[in-house]
């Protein structure tokens, strides 16, 4: 079963976040204030991550890794 990359973040009573960093990591956050949520997820070591849109709102994410030989 694959690992759940894309977390939710959960938001305070006043619509903001704290999210603290975490060591050795790139984690990309991601705020949409037309659906009202906040979600997270670890970039991609090597490669590519992509953050769609549909009408102003955040819709997928794709990962794209590549490897170094």
């Amino acid at each position: 079963m694959a690992e759940k990359r894309i977390g939710e973040i959960e938001l305070l009573e006043d619509l903001t976040i704290k999210q603290a960093i975490e060591p050795d990591k790139v984690i990309i956050v991601v705020l949409d204030g037309k659906r009202g949520i906040a979600r997270k997820c670890e970039a991609v070591e090597h490669g590519s991550t992509i953050i769609e849109t549909v009408n102003g709102k955040s819709k997928k994410i794709t990962f794209i890794e590549s490897y170094l030989t």
